[in-house]
């Protein structure tokens, strides 16, 4: 029987408080049970006899066909390591090359949830951005998304007869994508004030992204509002613009690291 064989075969016996010489007698504290002794362990093709602590040999039983063992010195012959917490009455057991659970992963997501900025500093942002103050807006959306060490707050949020999508970096609290949209009533009113060149939209969106190359402007309807949509390239990082042609206003901004 191969090492690997024997921790499968461990893992599947009962095992009760039985550390280090802890025999069938603390049943007696209970119950009285009759139990079949008399159980051999051969371990990688070896005789194997459990001992305490002091050395003293330990024996296996076997109780209603669940064989009962003594859990330090058959998982360390198994190059386990075993623990036992009197406190808890809790017994643990490590495997070779592990380490334990326990509450690690709950302590590192404590920890990156500490460094993330929290929802009323994401709606801060977002409303400096769209220079709309708190009192004149209504959220409908906040929403914390977290990827591959990665984490951002999606929001949505309207005001007079504006409507605002928001991505918010969880970390930095940077503006990564945002859009506008207006009511059909508001949209006409805006398209009769005339249209701005497509060199204003290009200055519009530069002043977004300082140092960045302009490859796509076009002048497009949508919905009867006439928008020059723009893209724009900085080393890796390109960008996606839409300005209303009548005011100049920046209806949507994406950026893709």
């Amino acid at each position: 029987m191969n090492k690997e064989r024997f921790q499968g075969m461990i893992a599947g016996i009962a095992v009760t408080a039985l550390i280090a010489g802890f025999s069938a007698s603390a049943f007696a504290a209970n119950r009285s049970i009759t139990v079949s002794d008399g159980i051999r362990v051969v371990l990688n093709g070896q005789t194997f006899q459990p001992k305490d602590g002091n050395g003293a040999p330990v024996d296996l039983f076997s109780y209603n066909g669940t064989i009962y063992a003594p859990v330090r010195a058959i998982c360390e012959a198994a190059g386990m390591d075993v623990s036992y917490d009197s406190k808890t009455q809790t017994a643990t057991i490590t495997a070779a090359g592990k380490t334990q659970a326990s509450s690690q992963p709950a302590a590192e997501s404590q920890q990156t949830d500490s460094a993330l900025i929290d929802e009323e500093a994401a709606k801060k942002a977002a409303l400096d951005h769209a220079k709309v103050s708190a009192e004149n807006a209504v959220f409908t959306e906040m929403k914390l998304s977290k990827g591959f060490g990665t984490a951002h707050y999606d929001l949505e949020f309207h005001s007079g007869n504006t409507e605002y999508e928001y991505e918010i970096d969880a970390i930095t609290g940077r503006v990564l994508k945002f859009e506008q949209s207006y009511q059909d009533h508001y949209q006409v009113q805006k398209t009769t004030s005339g249209t701005i060149s497509a060199e204003r939209a290009k200055e519009i969106a530069l002043q977004r992204a300082p140092g960045a190359t302009i490859t796509k402007c076009e002048l497009d309807t949508d919905d009867g509002l006439r928008i020059y949509e723009l893209d724009l390239k900085s080393g890796f990082t390109k960008y996606e613009c839409e300005i209303d042609a009548s005011t100049g206003d920046v209806l949507k901004w994406e950026v893709d690291d």
